[in-house]
């Protein structure tokens, strides 16, 4: 959290379906949109518990992903300032259950919309529908680019890739080594490999629970 105000109405500025909306929508949007604040760790939805509302973020992340009964898990995408779910969105406008499991990584400041009341706009706002359909078709690519990595990317070059996307201008990113291993759906000795490797390269620099850049050039560079 950086520490400025969010209200309820600037998150719902930050979308641009809002900002393109009818101003008779826009009302509509401001009388049902409840403000909320979710502290870290907290499950948002999972497989057996379903979505009642569609979430708007104004701050903060979620990570959705699938996990086995061994344990494993799988990241399927981050959610973050300005997004939105499709296994929200989906899941609670077809009523049925989550396929997918949400929790919140970096405490999030959001408007809730009844799924209901989405629901009906969706059926008679093309903006609605547009933002539904743009939304489902960027993640689907995104997992399909997940599912490729896995399956055929080299690991070093996926970690590279998962650090210049999670430092997304902060160049900090606050995990274990362990909880970047279970998003690369890997070891976490094998992380921790190649973070050292970085971090003797010049690129990185490891501290407690945290990885910091140092040279972007130069980590964008060991990717080959």
């Amino acid at each position: 959290m950086d520490g400025s105000v969010t209200t309820g109405e600037s998150i719902l500025q930050g979308y641009e379906f809002f900002r393109m909306a009818p101003e008779s929508l826009q009302g509509e949007m401001r009388a049902v949109a409840q403000q909320v604040r979710v502290p870290t760790g907290i499950v948002v939805f999972e497989p057996g518990k379903p979505c009642r509302s569609v979430a708007l973020i104004g701050s903060g992340g979620v990570r959705v992903f699938v996990a086995s009964e061994s344990g494993r898990e799988v990241t399927l995408y981050h959610v973050g300032r300005g997004e939105t779910c499709p296994v929200n969105l989906l899941s609670g406008l077809l009523d049925r259950m989550p396929p997918a499991k949400a929790v919140i990584e970096d405490e999030v400041e959001a408007v809730m919309i009844p799924i209901g009341q989405f629901r009906l706009w969706m059926e008679r706002e093309p903006v609605i529908r547009s933002f539904v359909l743009d939304a489902v078709a960027s993640r689907f690519v995104e997992v399909m680019e997940q599912v490729q990595e896995i399956t055929f990317g080299r690991l070093d070059q996926r970690l590279i890739d998962y650090l210049r996307r999670r430092f997304n201008g902060t160049g900090e990113i606050r995990a274990t080594h362990e909880q970047i291993a279970v998003e690369l759906s890997t070891a976490r000795e094998v992380v921790s490999r190649l973070l050292r490797e970085f971090e003797l390269r010049g690129a990185i620099d490891l501290g407690r629970g945290k990885v910091t850049l140092v040279n972007e050039r130069l980590l964008a560079q060991l990717r080959g």
